[in-house]
């Protein structure tokens, strides 16, 4: 079974899927750990409107931490997850896209 790259991963749906995001008015903001042989490589993705706050880091492990954060509330949700499979990112970010187009509270 060949492992997932998923800081790699991660960068591609960002770079896809940036015109849609600020179409809907979501902005899409990628960043990557140095290639300065750390034992662990990252990428993290925030997304951001007026009202909310989400950003996903994954690391090539399959780790992820996901935060999302409501900017009039202050309210902070962190969570972790551990990605097996590409299709466990894409829920993970589908689950983000979806926080940040619903109505803030």
């Amino acid at each position: 079974m060949t492992k997932t790259d998923f800081p790699r991963v991660l960068a591609a749906w960002c770079t896809g899927q940036a015109a849609g995001l600020r179409a809907a008015a979501i902005g899409c903001e990628l960043g990557t750990s140095p290639a300065d042989g750390r034992p662990k490589a990252s990428a993290w993705v925030t997304l951001s409107t007026n009202a909310r706050l989400a950003t996903i880091t994954v690391w090539d492990t399959g780790e992820a931490e996901l935060d999302h954060a409501d900017v009039e509330s202050g309210q902070i949700r962190p969570e972790h997850r551990l990605l097996q499979t590409e299709e466990d990112l894409f829920n993970a970010l589908s689950g983000l896209v979806q926080w940040m187009r619903s109505p803030a509270h």
